[in-house]
């Protein structure tokens, strides 16, 4: 049996606010809204061929998930790669100064990355990275 082809489709956040979200993703990295996949309850953006997708917590009803604490630190964590460690410095500053947090401002990591640790308007944890060997 052959091994499957598998690719990452959508990654998706349940919000409090989907639209402050997607428009503060959309503008920190320059993103467009695909609009025909958006409805009520969801908006997307196209980051390559993965989509960024926004949920409201109608999701947890939708796809019978278990409830969550919206307030409570996130289990997972997006990193976004940029091509230069400048482009680390000034996303993360831009992001700061749209509504994050830094929780570590640029930094090398132990395995040579240079990296920002943020916490975006609804307190999910974000990484802007510049990879050692990308």
């Amino acid at each position: 049996m052959s091994t499957p082809k598998v690719r990452l489709s959508f990654v998706t956040q349940v919000c409090k606010d989907m639209e402050r979200l997607s428009t503060f993703y959309a503008n920190l990295f320059g993103l467009e809204h695909i609009t025909e996949l958006e409805g009520e309850y969801f908006r997307a953006l196209r980051l390559g061929d993965t989509i960024l997708g926004f949920n409201t917590t109608v999701a947890y009803d939708l796809l019978n998930l278990p409830s969550s604490d919206l307030d409570a630190s996130p289990a997972t964590f997006w990193t976004f790669e940029t091509e230069t460690e400048e482009e680390v410095d000034q996303l993360a500053a831009e992001a700061v100064d749209a509504g994050a947090t830094y929780l570590k401002e640029p930094f090398r990591t132990y395995y040579g990355a240079w990296q920002a640790v943020l916490l975006d308007p609804e307190a999910n944890v974000f990484r802007i990275n510049k990879s050692a060997s990308a």
